[in-house]
């Protein structure tokens, strides 16, 4: 490999930092399949062409089939698992009412008299569009997305207004986001309840006419592997005042 011919293989002395700023590049000894090595850090890999940095800093493409197949295996691998750049993936979040659904019951006033209807509760199922966009120069796959949803509490026989955001958790595979492409992924919903009495008629705990809850906010990750490769919250107040 005539790549390979022109260049001795390189001890390593430590570890250089990546430009990713959050992970440590990994010096590596690559065999060709005649026995000649090269001590280097695989930058990329597309195709049949891996890119390689040297300890001195060069930079240079070899053919990826002309490796031992051992060697072949384990870029393969690792090229499965690596992170994304930073800032190479971009998070943008739309909340929406996904659907909504009504009922209506009787209500027995203390005088002892049935008001028919005389309730609305109306369950709307709210959640988030969230955009994921793939800014570097091949695709991105094998992500993992876990997130929390918070919603309000509150309701006709609560008084207390400052109740604890309720949450819930879920998580997903996403699908490959293409080079300089984006993909759409909407999340699981929580229910946020309405209640409305005809007029009038008002609560017997809390004196109001009405009470709602209402969808709070979101607090996402993404994974590659093992990997956090972005997270956000909307509020960004979130992350300091709730626990994951």
């Amino acid at each position: 490999m005539k790549h390979l011919k022109a260049i001795k293989a390189i001890s390593l002395l430590g570890l250089v930092l990546l430009g990713t700023g959050h992970l440590a590049a990994e010096m590596q000894t690559l065999t060709n399949q005649q026995g000649q090595s090269i001590t280097g850090e695989v930058l990329d890999v597309k195709g049949n062409t891996v890119k390689i940095k040297r300890a001195d800093g060069q930079i240079f493409s070899i053919p990826l089939d002309t490796l031992s197949l051992a060697d072949q295996k384990k870029i393969l691998a690792d090229e499965a698992t690596r992170p994304p750049a930073v800032g190479a993936l971009k998070v943008e979040l739309s909340r929406g009412k996904f659907s909504s659904s009504s009922k209506s019951e009787d209500v027995t006033l203390t005088t002892g008299r049935i008001v028919k209807n005389g309730l609305t509760t109306t369950d709307e199922k709210w959640g988030y569009s969230v955009t994921l966009s793939n800014s570097s120069p091949k695709p991105m796959d094998a992500l993992r997305i876990e997130y929390q949803l918070f919603a309000t509490q509150d309701s006709m026989a609560i008084k207390d207004e400052k109740m604890p955001l309720k949450k819930t958790s879920y998580q997903a595979t996403l699908a490959a986001i293409p080079t300089l492409g984006k993909i759409t992924f909407r999340t699981e919903t929580v229910s946020a309840l309405q209640m409305k009495f005809v007029p009038g008629i008002i609560s017997g705990e809390t004196g109001r006419t009405e009470s709602g809850e209402r969808l709070y906010g979101v607090w996402l990750r993404v994974y590659k592997g093992t990997h956090l490769i972005h997270e956000v919250s909307a509020p960004e107040t979130l992350r300091t005042k709730e626990t994951w």
